[in-house]
């Protein structure tokens, strides 16, 4: 049985009628679909507050469970116009309630917050929007079922916070469960570890929630509804007259999503790209049916690099100094050792012969920072931690072969009398990227847009470049 994917985004479940405009759209298709939801709005965020509260205070977060239960129940009636589907779907969503208010309490008592109950709670966003989705679709004369990770087999390998899918082993279960014509609603964000517990994917990870359910039934296409026009040559918040993108490759929505935009989950494409199903990105308050963007294995190579420019304050830098530091046999390997025992990903690397530079996550700085202090080999003679710091990236399958962009990128910049801390190419084929001050991003952003996506392009500055770059 051929299927299509449909993922609906939090964005897309902001006022009390969203639930039945998501339902609408799935009406629209005539193939067997699953529907991958995620929390509405802001609800993620909301739940995590309250678990951090009930186990640093200790106190159990009643208001928060009341104005919850109150938000539901309201969007139930707000779509749902039969009074004993009402019912139903309030019974069905009261269940998930008492169970999420039982996890409550018992925080509450020990003032501790478990990694498996803290996944735990945070995914009843997502289970909750199901059970409301999955009625609303009900109310409307379809034959649609609820259908949860932990029933068909979504495993992960178990990390708490930011798991990863096992495709092999979910492959195992999930073709004999969807196997009937007709709809399925799947809570998105989540997935089953080996021994059974709940463990998050990540901020985003409804996105590759549905992938890895697209790639594993080898899905027509996963469609992702957004409130956005797809992806663009640079975020609209931050830059002029951005244009929409037609079509990426998968390498590109990939740099572009791990640099910083936050239209997709960075590992969406990982379950698609081997099978080459498409991602087609929509935007809900369109009256066109057709996508935005999208992404396959033909994203017209010919169309000029880069295709996109996007930024992230989120990244660091942690600097290793020592006569030698950088070309010594084998420190290298026992930082990366150090670091990895740690829990810290490394995202990159710079080396000269008295430094090298580590880019990392801003949220691992401080972690990677004291236990390398700890276990630094001896000819590591400082530590330097760079918080202040944004990457921007420059995306486009093809862009390290194309002459002159990183000059071209240098002198956009130059022309704001920014300084370029680090360039960097030739880790992917489809980016390059660039450290600036973080004070320094936004103006950096907006100079290097304008530079490759202005009306009246600076060609001649494609002719030469004496700059070099560091490649990986």
């Amino acid at each position: 049985m051929s299927y299509k994917v449909i993922k609906f985004g939090g964005s897309n479940l902001q006022s009390a009628n969203d639930f039945g405009r998501c339902a609408e759209i799935v009406r629209k298709y005539d193939v067997p679909c699953i529907i991958v939801v995620s929390a509405f709005f802001e609800v993620t965020d909301h739940l995590k507050h309250a678990a951090l509260e009930a186990s640093d205070s200790g106190n159990f977060p009643e208001i928060f469970i009341d104005e919850f239960s109150e938000a539901c129940f309201e969007q139930i009636r707000a779509n749902i116009e039969d009074d004993i589907s009402v019912r139903q779907a309030e019974s069905e969503v009261r269940v998930l309630l008492d169970k999420l208010a039982h996890l409550f309490r018992g925080i509450h008592a020990i003032k501790e917050l478990p990694p498996t109950i803290y996944d735990s709670i945070l995914s009843f966003g997502e289970r909750i929007s199901a059970v409301i989705l999955n009625a609303v679709i009900r109310s409307k004369g379809l034959e649609t079922s609820l259908s949860l990770p932990e029933q068909f087999g979504l495993i992960t390998d178990g990390e708490f916070g930011a798991a990863s899918i096992l495709l092999k082993e979910s492959s195992k279960k999930i073709r004999g469960h969807f196997k009937r014509n007709q709809y399925y609603v799947v809570p998105g964000f989540y997935g089953i570890s080996e021994e059974g517990k709940i463990t998050l994917l990540g901020r985003g990870g409804s996105d590759y929630s549905a992938a890895a359910l697209a790639g594993l039934l080898n899905a027509d296409s996963l469609d992702i509804w957004k409130d956005v026009n797809g992806f663009q040559t640079g975020d609209p918040k931050t830059v002029n007259d951005p244009r929409t993108i037609k079509y990426l490759s998968y390498n590109e929505a990939a740099e572009l999503s791990y640099f910083g935009a936050r239209i997709l989950h960075p590992r969406t494409v990982e379950p698609l790209q081997p099978k080459n199903i498409p991602v087609r990105i929509f935007n809900i308050a369109s009256s066109s049916d057709s996508p935005d963007t999208v992404i396959s294995s033909d994203p017209c190579k010919d169309l000029p690099a880069p295709k996109s420019i996007t930024f992230s304050r989120h990244f660091s830098v942690l600097k290793l100094k020592g006569p030698g530091v950088g070309i010594k046999p084998g420190v290298l390997a026992q930082v990366a050792g150090i670091m990895d025992t740690a829990g810290v990903n490394i995202s990159s690397v710079f080396t000269s012969q008295t430094a090298i530079c580590f880019l990392l996550q801003g949220s691992d700085l401080a972690k990677a920072g004291e236990a390398i202090k700890s276990e630094a080999p001896s000819m590591i003679s400082e530590v330097e931690a760079i918080s202040d710091i944004a990457l921007v990236a420059l995306v486009g399958e093809g862009i390290t072969k194309k002459r002159g962009v990183a000059a071209r990128a240098f002198q956009a910049v130059a022309s704001e009398n920014i300084n370029v801390e680090i360039i960097a190419a030739g880790a992917s084929t489809a980016a390059v990227y660039f450290v600036v001050k973080e004070d320094d991003c936004d103006r950096a952003v907006k100079a290097t847009h304008s530079y490759f996506f202005s009306e009246h392009l600076h060609q001649d500055s494609y002719q030469h470049s004496g700059l070099t770059s560091v490649v990986l």
